[in-house]
């Protein structure tokens, strides 16, 4: 499984498995939050912010599913 380079809102360089993604959800304009199938303190799922609407984001990641 190929993973799909994003950039987080710090301009870092930032890599997902799409196999671990839960949601994609618009954050705000030109910003997404990426929910991991992992999960951060108090349980929740660990959120990735990165640069892209999240159309974009989702279209990333479902390409490299096929």
């Amino acid at each position: 499984m190929a993973l799909i380079g994003f950039k987080n809102t710090h301009n870092q360089d930032v890599f997902i498995n799409p196999a671990q993604v839960l949601y994609v959800t618009p954050f705000e304009e030109g910003v997404s939050i990426v929910a991991m199938a992992i999960t951060s303190t108090g349980g929740k799922p660990h959120a990735l912010y990165v640069r892209g609407s999240a159309e974009l984001v989702q279209q990333k990641l479902s390409v490299a599913l096929r």
